[in-house]
């Protein structure tokens, strides 16, 4: 899962989008505010949220884990990887690969 998943956001959400949804998961999940059954649980979710939001708020740390994200074609759509390559660089691939 990755930090736009974990926080339940697009990957073209608004510095505030991203805020309101880490307080919103914030005040769900935190291990203080579930039962103690859950308390494992919810600390490891809330440990994921806390990491999705120190790479999401800040715009520098944000653009590197975009570009980070670019090489993992699970995580794209078509429409990214077009985007990326180009028609011509995904015949070139295709062609390429035939056997």
């Amino acid at each position: 899962m990755n930090h736009y998943q974990t926080l339940q956001v697009a990957r073209d959400a608004e510095p505030e989008v991203i805020e309101k949804a880490y307080k919103a998961l914030s005040l769900k999940y935190h291990p203080d505010r579930v039962s103690p059954e859950a308390g494992l649980e919810a600390t490891r979710r809330m440990q994921a949220i806390n990491e999705a939001y120190r790479v999401l708020k800040a715009q520098d740390t944000r653009t590197r884990y975009d570009r980070s994200l670019r090489g993992s074609r699970s995580d794209h759509s078509a429409w990214d990887v077009f985007m990326d390559k180009g028609l011509l660089g995904m015949f070139l691939e295709k062609v390429s690969t035939r056997p």
